[in-house]
């Protein structure tokens, strides 16, 4: 008996800490905002803040982007209306 106690503690304490783990992984997850970025465009006539397909994050490290067909990058921004884009966004990490 004595035995049996002495392995049950051990995967008990084991298996605790992974759970406790996966809980804090869908905590962290739970807590970011994805939404479209929207990109500038200072030579569009009346629209220039222009929503892309790209999922951004509104934490992180690196500033979410979009390429266009021309190869070049761009920052992707969150909207504040259809002229001006906001706060820089940051790339979502699923």
């Amino acid at each position: 008996m004595k035995n049996v106690k002495k392995m049950l503690l051990p995967a008990f304490v084991l298996l605790a800490g992974i759970g406790g783990a996966f809980a804090t992984h869908t905590a962290k997850n739970a807590d970011v905002a994805v939404q479209n970025g929207f990109r500038y465009d200072p030579m569009a006539t009346a629209i220039q803040c222009i929503e892309t397909d790209v999922q951004c994050s509104d934490t992180g490290s690196t500033v979410c982007t979009w390429t266009d067909a021309e190869n070049v990058s761009h920052d992707l921004y969150r909207e504040v209306n259809e002229t001006v884009c906001g706060d820089e966004l940051f790339e979502y990490i699923p």
